[in-house]
């Protein structure tokens, strides 16, 4: 039992040390893509002159189904200092099994709190999510 804690910890160390490295500084613009699947859903954002308090974003989101459900793709981020995640509004596609909806827009929090950003996609039942990813850039 020992080994398996100690082995735990070692991972979880070694995971926020990667995570870490993926932190932006207001000096610096950076850019990244975070995309992911599940069945039904697949999409995709890119970001470009990020820094903590600004990201540009341009993506899509696709149904891939013809299961009844429609899908969404919203912005996250998270404050690195805080370990606070924003969720934000979603952009939905309502047209069926193929039909793509794509985006350009950009976030600006109040803070500098985009130490962290990627997208959420997900398949929807109204407002309710019935299933959903999310990757991080």
């Amino acid at each position: 039992m020992g080994n398996t804690l100690m082995r735990l910890s070692v991972t979880s160390v070694a995971a926020v040390a990667i995570f870490a490295t993926t932190t932006v500084t207001n000096a610096s613009a950076a850019s990244g893509v975070a995309a992911c699947s599940v069945t039904g859903a697949s999409g995709s954002a890119t970001f470009t002159n990020w820094t903590s308090d600004y990201v540009d974003i341009s993506g899509w989101v696709k149904d891939t189904a013809a299961d009844g459900h429609h899908v969404a793709i919203r912005f996250r981020s998270m404050d690195g200092g805080t370990g606070w995640v924003t969720d934000w509004s979603w952009r939905h596609e309502y047209d069926g099994n193929g039909a793509v909806t794509s985006f350009t827009t950009y976030a600006r929090p109040t803070g500098d709190d985009l130490d962290y950003i990627g997208v959420q996609v997900a398949v929807m039942e109204g407002s309710t999510i019935v299933r959903s990813c999310t990757d991080w850039a």
